[in-house]
């Protein structure tokens, strides 16, 4: 999986570099962005680094957002951890746009961030008990052995998505959706799809 993200990080840093060195406008933005599905959200504050095409609004737009996230596992028990997003945007910018995205979590890949979070510690009793309860569970009644139901690997996280936004000269607002992958070391997310608004300031 890492091998994947880091060549996604070089596409990216080739994308950036030819559109730089051909025609086209540059702006930089800062917005703040929220995504939600259900009780679970990722918030953030970010930058944008918009390169355009003039004659055809073609483009990509670079970004990178610092938030808090709370989502709940496959167990209905809630995570909260530091979200460092690093994305980017293919489409048609113009005063109305639309495009589509992919990113990653940029801090778990540089960092190797593990989620060392320890179910014996979160899970109550009447919900071991649950767990215990249901047909999925077949082998000795032990934490350890719920361990092993899971993939200790902690993927990095990423998302791919789409989008659609409405500038007016230096306020950009956006709606967009995106399915995202996210894991810990012996969790998973209950729900991949999350929706979303942003605002930015171009200047």
């Amino acid at each position: 999986m890492s091998y994947f993200f880091n060549r996604i990080v070089i596409v990216i840093l080739l994308m950036v570099c030819n559109f730089a060195t051909a025609s086209t406008d540059q702006e930089i933005g800062f917005f703040l962005k929220t995504e939600l599905n259900d009780g679970d959200y990722i918030n953030g504050v970010g930058s944008e680094y918009w390169l355009i095409n003039p004659n055809s609004s073609v483009g990509i737009a670079i970004n990178s957002s610092l938030g808090n996230a709370k989502v709940t596992d496959d167990l209905n028990i809630e995570h909260h951890y530091l979200a460092w997003d690093l994305g980017i945007k293919f489409g048609y910018f113009s005063d109305v746009f639309v495009y589509a995205e992919l990113g990653f979590d940029f801090g778990e890949m540089v960092l190797s961030d593990r989620d060392k979070d320890e179910y014996d510690q979160h899970l109550t009793f009447s919900e071991f008990l649950t767990y215990l309860a249901t047909d999925a569970y077949t082998k000795p009644h032990s934490y350890a052995d719920y361990y092993q139901d899971y993939d200790s690997s902690n993927d990095i996280d990423g998302y791919i998505g789409s989008g659609l936004g409405i500038k007016f000269d230096s306020i950009v607002v956006e709606g967009f959706a995106r399915y995202r992958q996210i894991d810990g070391e012996y969790w998973q997310a209950d729900s991949q799809m999350y929706s979303g608004v942003k605002l930015t300031l171009l200047f």
